[in-house]
């Protein structure tokens, strides 16, 4: 028998080392499918593999009990008594004069407050809404919402003077932006009366509007009155007196330095500057 040639001999060793290599393979690695899962299974061939953004578990929230709330409780302190009137537009008349039902409401809470002497659901309505009679009014009655007062004792001549300063507070609590208006103050012969505007009004007229947000009105601490009236001139009766309700309407206090008086300050009215 002739000997392989080198060649052959070379290609028997790399036979022989082949299947020893496959053997040892076979016994070291594990099968393909005991391989560990991707990490990110979009993997594709030729794509670097990303992290998957790491899940973030939810967050658990917790409802607390809400404590039962008075009726004047609310996010911030106000006055006790303030109650957001109902929006019932209706024209009623009342000692003569005409009024919406939403200000007559807002005169009988008044009233519930006040408790004085002075009869504001009956013969203390002087002037109403609605109307262009009113020749110092400039143009406030024109509109709903808008009533003036008498302050005099029934059937006389008599101011009672002590009853103004916790009327007006009521007035204000109840709703409305409330000045005394002096005897002369507007005009020569001018009668001494309460002037009111109920916040919030839908049929406010323009001129009342002002009396309420504009550069005299209310809630910038001014008395209302326009320039040719004097104004703007201080508010005598201590600030504005602000809802919760009136806030979610839109209004808010707009004097430049707020200074919060107490109730009893407004019931003392010290600066009303009446007699």
């Amino acid at each position: 028998m002739n000997l392989p040639n080198q060649g052959s001999k070379i290609l028997v060793i790399m036979f022989l080392l082949s299947l020893f290599g496959c053997s040892n393979a076979s016994s070291t690695f594990a099968p393909a499918t005991s391989r560990p899962p991707l990490i990110n299974p979009s993997y594709t061939p030729g794509k670097v593999a990303s992290l998957p953004p790491t899940p973030v578990p939810p967050v658990q929230t917790f409802s607390l009990p809400s404590p039962s709330l008075e009726a004047s409780e609310t996010p911030f302190p106000e006055p006790q008594g303030c109650k957001k009137p109902p929006e019932d537009y209706e024209i009623i008349t009342i000692n003569g004069v005409r009024l919406n039902q939403r200000t007559y409401t807002m005169l009988q809470h008044t009233a519930e407050i006040y408790q004085g002497e002075i009869d504001i659901l009956g013969y203390a309505i002087t002037q109403g809404s609605y109307t262009q009679q009113v020749e110092a009014s400039f143009g406030t009655h024109a509109g709903g919402g808008a009533v003036d007062l008498s302050v005099m004792q029934k059937d006389t001549y008599t101011v009672l003077w002590k009853e103004i300063p916790p009327l007006i507070y009521a007035l204000r609590v109840a709703g409305f932006a409330a000045w005394l208006r002096d005897l002369d103050e507007l005009y020569p012969g001018s009668p001494i009366h309460i002037h009111a505007v109920a916040i919030g009004d839908r049929d406010l007229s323009p001129a009342a509007i002002d009396q309420l947000t504009g550069q005299y009105g209310y809630f910038r601490g001014y008395s209302g009155l326009p320039p040719e009236y004097g104004g703007p001139s201080p508010d005598r009766h201590g600030g504005p007196v602000i809802c919760q309700w009136m806030i979610e309407m839109g209004y808010s206090d707009l004097r430049p330095t707020p200074t919060a008086g107490t109730e009893q300050d407004q019931l003392d009215c010290h600066k009303c500057q009446v007699k």
